[in-house]
């Protein structure tokens, strides 16, 4: 009887502490973040999970989801497609999230993206780039970044139609980044009258400034109009370094990597002429929520927000708005699917069919005042115009 009594009252306790566990969970809206902490790309996740822990802190400030406190749950991919695999089962399985944000690089959300269909968890990309990614069909992969093909359509009008470049080389990292720019840049301009494609240089993630000395060499000896870089940020600075050493003359362009406020910086004079296209985010913007999320992007970490620490923001909040109705993947995907005209700080979002977003990059130019500051502006016409008349006298 009394092996009875001590087997009985066991079983209420477990059952009380299984009930306290669920109400907490209840309490609570579970959201996983896929970032890349450590790795090349440590330096933009590290941005990413500030603007992610800001939008969290707004939200639970304003009484979270439906009363429910927002939690999230941070994995470092390292930027490496099955490290970003291994994060998102265990933020699925042992988190229990109902919906990632991330992951970040573009390689990395090519891998997870089966997953999210096979375990009905979706995930909303901040940064992920690659056409490819919504193009699968999968319904469980979302984005509020630009694809590449909107990207690269924006940079070759500007280079094709409007200054009329007509050789180039093509420079790019071997990852799905670099295919994703690079490729689609290459089908324009193979379809574009009189193009000559003199060379894509496709250089290996690991390269070092040596490797990079070389492509500069080689672009001299091809004498383009204009050298397109598909890199991120810190190939971008030896690739650029080398063509001053070189004393390449050709125009610069690069893809949206690049366009860091702290890399313009960096660079200097090597910088000076840059053109890159760069998606929407005004940190000078006069909107109270931009200037809020500023604000308190400085106080935490230290420097101003740009436009990848934007776009976390906003994932994270419209990741957290779905789960209004209920956690259950299946209310949590409708809610995403039915995002239309969302406000966010950089710029509105709606998903289409696929989980894309349509959001138009800006063209920007990298200039130096007489006082020697390095910074970047949106092209004019007038730039346009220098360049194209520069390019018509040569001919």
């Amino acid at each position: 009887m009394k092996k009875l009594l001590v087997a009985i009252i066991s079983i209420g306790m477990l059952i009380a502490v299984m009930s306290t566990t669920a109400c907490k969970k209840d309490k609570v809206v579970r959201i996983g973040a896929i970032v890349p902490l450590s790795g090349v790309l440590a330096p933009i996740g590290k941005d990413i999970k500030c603007a992610i822990e800001i939008a969290k802190i707004h939200l639970n400030a304003e009484g979270g989801i439906k009363g429910k406190k927002v939690e999230v749950f941070y994995e470092d991919s390292m930027g490496i497609p099955e490290k970003g695999k291994e994060a998102y089962k265990k933020l699925v399985k042992e988190n229990h999230v109902s919906v990632v944000v991330g992951p970040c690089a573009s390689e990395v959300a090519l891998a997870v993206a089966p997953l999210a269909e096979k375990y009905k968890v979706p995930f909303v990309s901040p940064t992920a780039s690659t056409p490819r990614l919504t193009q699968k069909g999968n319904d469980y992969t979302f984005r509020v970044y630009p694809s590449d093909t909107i990207e690269a359509k924006k940079l070759a009008d500007v280079m094709f139609n409007k200054m009329l470049i007509r050789s180039i080389v093509v420079v790019a990292v071997k990852n799905e980044y670099g295919y994703g720019v690079s490729n689609e840049i290459l089908r324009i301009a193979r379809n574009t009258a009189d193009m000559d494609v003199k060379d894509v240089i496709r250089y290996s993630p690991d390269a070092i400034y040596d490797d990079f000395v070389a492509i500069a060499k080689k672009i001299k000896e091809l004498d383009p109009e204009a050298v397109v870089m598909c890199s991120y940020p810190d190939d971008a600075k030896m690739l650029l370094k080398a063509l001053d050493e070189e004393k390449v003359k050709a125009y610069k362009f690069a893809s949206s990597s690049i366009g860091r406020p702290s890399f313009i910086k960096e660079m200097g004079d090597f910088a000076v002429g840059l053109v890159y296209a760069k998606a929407q985010f005004d940190p000078k913007s006069t909107r109270e929520d931009v200037k809020r999320f500023v604000k308190d992007f400085i106080d935490r970490c230290g420097h101003e927000p740009d436009v990848y620490a934007a776009h976390a923001y906003d994932a994270l909040k419209i990741a957290a708005y779905a789960n209004e109705k209920s956690p259950r993947s299946d209310d949590v995907l409708r809610r995403l699917q039915q995002t239309k005209g969302y406000k966010g700080i950089a710029g509105d979002v709606t998903f289409d069919r696929f989980g894309d977003v349509v959001k138009f990059p800006k063209i920007f130019v990298v200039r130096k005042d007489k006082d020697g500051n390095i910074f970047s502006t949106i092209i004019t016409d007038e730039d346009i115009n220098k360049v194209k008349d520069s390019i018509l006298n040569k001919k």
